[in-house]
């Protein structure tokens, strides 16, 4: 009998591309806050998982065996200026599926590198945490209370998500993209490193984990560590755009650029992948290798 999968935030970026790997493989029953739009099969219930009870008739009606908990506050100025939305989302809205869910759920939680405060970074998972904004503030509250829950759980901590699903606004790859497609000039800073993580590999390493029962927290996330800037110069390399249209900032300048710009950001917060490579005996891939692949399925 397949397991029953619930996946929360199902129709984002990740939510979306879960769907279209598991639906196959499992039962899947994808929830979010708002209705479907990203042309699946797969209808997405209406969850907001903030609200304790609408969350207790959703899993009582489901009994899911694996909840993959998408559903989050991902804006990191907006979290600044809306700390009761942001904590609701990402701390209240998993203690409500926490508390609704048999204790024998499965529960694997997307996290985030903003745990790190990217002083001394890239990071392994043993790595004293430290966030610096109130984003990674949130989900690192969200991992602790997930660890003391004595549930099963997977934690996959990854930065910078993109696919070649163009139409998510949470997408760099996408802003790159489209910018450079229409000769739009673009700032990009150059002194934040991190490893992107394509969501296809993502969801691969996903499926894997939970197949092969993982539990713990692990880092997920290309090999190489860039700078923001570095891989929008090899979006526009890969797809033959002009790169002259695409200008290193440093965070600093950036701050005095955009009033938007409020919470501040770990420079350095890449994520060593060692110990996921190790224990599920998978190979990650370098951004260019993955736009490369990105390229051939838009063409």
């Amino acid at each position: 009998m397949a397991k029953k999968i619930l996946i929360t935030g199902a129709e984002g970026q990740l939510g979306v591309a879960l769907q279209k790997k598991f639906r196959n493989k499992f039962d899947i029953y994808p929830t979010d806050k708002i209705t479907s739009k990203s042309g699946n099969s797969l209808s997405s219930k209406i969850l907001d998982v903030t609200e304790r009870t609408d969350v207790e008739t959703i899993i009582n009606k489901i009994n899911p065996d694996i909840i993959i908990n998408c559903a989050a506050y991902t804006d990191v100025d907006g979290s600044e200026r809306n700390k009761d939305q942001a904590h609701m989302v990402n701390v209240v809205g998993l203690q409500n599926l926490i508390h609704a869910s048999d204790h024998h759920t499965y529960f694997v939680q997307i996290s985030s590198d903003y745990v790190f405060d990217g002083d001394t970074g890239p990071y392994s998972v043993e790595d004293h945490t430290y966030p610096i904004n109130y984003y990674g503030k949130t989900k690192l509250e969200a991992e602790n209370i997930l660890r003391g829950s004595r549930r099963k759980y997977l934690i996959i901590r990854t930065n910078v998500l993109y696919s070649e699903d163009i139409t998510f606004k949470a997408n760099f790859f996408a802003w790159v993209y489209k910018s450079l497609t229409h000769n739009k000039s673009i700032s990009v800073v150059n002194d934040q490193i991190s490893n992107p993580t394509y969501v296809s590999h993502l969801v691969e390493t996903i499926f894997l984990c939970i197949i092969l029962n993982t539990e713990g927290i692990y880092h997920y996330g290309s090999d190489d560590f860039l700078s923001r800037y570095e891989f929008a110069m090899i979006i526009a390399e890969v797809f033959g755009f002009d790169n002259s249209l695409v200008l290193p900032i440093d965070t600093k300048s950036l701050f005095k650029k955009l009033k938007s710009y409020t919470a501040e950001r770990p420079l350095n917060s890449g994520l060593k992948v060692d110990k996921i490579e190790r224990e599920l005996n998978i190979s990650t891939y370098s951004s260019e290798y993955s736009l490369k692949k990105i390229k051939t399925i838009m063409a």
